[in-house]
């Protein structure tokens, strides 16, 4: 222990005595600052974030960043699937339209072999065997076709 002179303070005294003139001035500061705002928060909320320790800070900027790298992979990729999605809704429009064009040619080459055989019909001289008219034939005929049972 060291003795000291009446009148002179030691090093740790010193220390606390600093210690509690901050604490007293911290309060007043903070319940002076209670009623002043800025930008509609209170001034005390803006000086605590610029006191924040550095290692807090760190640790935000890391977060912040792998946020950032997050975001930007999930917006690529959404990007992506949505352009295949593009992509394939464009090819199955192509198929679709070319598959329309197909009916519509099979529909006018069923006409088109329908009148011709209508027109054949007349002229043409069938002995059936089982005692039909040629009409009896022509009706079973349109009947096959429109059931889509005929034979060749």
């Amino acid at each position: 222990m060291m003795l000291q002179h009446p009148g002179q303070v030691s090093a740790s005294e010193e220390e606390l005595r600093f210690a509690i003139q901050n604490k007293h001035l911290c309060h007043r500061m903070s319940s002076a600052l209670e009623s002043v705002t800025v930008s509609g928060r209170p001034l005390e909320m803006a000086v605590m974030k610029t006191e924040v320790a550095p290692e807090e800070d760190e640790r935000k900027k890391r977060r912040r960043e792998r946020n950032k790298i997050a975001a930007a992979k999930c917006r690529n990729k959404k990007k992506e699937k949505t352009e295949c999605l593009q992509k394939e809704s464009e090819k199955l429009e192509s198929v679709n339209a070319e598959l329309k064009a197909q009916i519509e040619e099979l529909k006018n080459e069923k006409q088109h072999l329908i009148y011709m055989l209508n027109l054949h019909r007349p002229t043409c001289i069938v002995r059936a065997q089982n005692g039909r008219t040629p009409e009896d034939e022509r009706n079973l005929f349109i009947q096959q076709i429109k059931e889509g049972t005929l034979q060749s």
